[in-house]
């Protein structure tokens, strides 16, 4: 999905905060703005317009027949990917999860500050991947990073077919309750580095049989990595391997 869409972003404010975990943050948004938001199924992905030093707001274009038009003489937003963790249009509610990096890069750092009131844009969501029902069983990877979209994703799968997701956080204090009840295995991290311990894990791990369909996302080398090892290794037909590089190690 590119930076934008033939629709103008939201702006929306925080209704809450909530430390899910010690190292993330779900903030729940709220506004009239709001209406019509196709935020419903797995995967979906928004970009999110975050205020700059000394706005109250974030700049936002508006749409015209040339294309998105800013406003003149405000600074550009900071724009980031997120995945839409739970949208809910009767309370009028949507919820963004963020994970709290070393160091915080802006997004973090805003959610961390953000109270109540605080305001930013969100993107009409998009996202390509859709559940393969013919699927004899679904795998499901991902980090930290990936958590908001793999709980959407696991959501999302047809009851009785087998699915199985690996998922990498930093310790034991990092899991969540995600759908999938005994199909989820957790992986710690913790002093190797990202994406290591993740990928030995899928690549010992025994797999249902048939015919599967993957989703898979997190720190990008290991993403590359694990995309081949299910191609070359697993023999999975590479259009049921959706995968995606969210953030990069240094």
């Amino acid at each position: 999905m590119g930076v934008m869409s033939t629709t103008a972003p939201r702006l929306l404010q925080v209704r809450r905060s909530t430390r899910i975990t010690p190292r993330m943050i779900r903030v729940t948004l709220e506004g009239a703005e709001l209406a019509g938001f196709a935020g419903a199924g797995p995967d979906r992905r928004i970009k999110m317009f975050f205020p700059v030093g000394g706005q109250d707001r974030p700049a936002v274009p508006r749409t015209t027949s040339g294309g998105p038009l800013w406003p003149t003489g405000e600074p550009r937003p900071t724009i980031r990917t997120y995945t839409v963790r739970r949208f809910d249009p009767t309370a009028g509610e949507l919820d963004v999860d963020f994970v709290l990096h070393e160091g915080h890069g802006p997004a973090a750092a805003w959610a961390r500050e953000a109270q109540a009131g605080a305001w930013v844009g969100v993107s009409e969501p998009g996202g390509r991947y859709v559940v393969d029902p013919e699927a004899d069983f679904h795998l499901v990877i991902g980090d930290e990073s990936a958590l908001p979209a793999v709980a959407t994703v696991l959501a999302a799968l047809p009851a009785g077919v087998p699915a199985v997701a690996y998922l990498e956080v930093a310790d034991v204090d990092e899991e969540q309750e995600l759908p999938g009840g005994t199909g989820v295995h957790w992986v710690h991290r913790d002093d190797r580095s990202a994406g290591e311990p993740l990928a030995d894990a899928v690549r010992a791990a025994s797999l249902p049989a048939g015919r599967g369909q993957a989703w898979l996302a997190g720190e990008s080398a290991c993403v590359r990595d694990l995309r081949r090892h299910l191609l070359d290794d697993r023999g999975l037909d590479r259009r049921a391997v959706y995968a995606t590089g969210y953030w990069r190690a240094r």
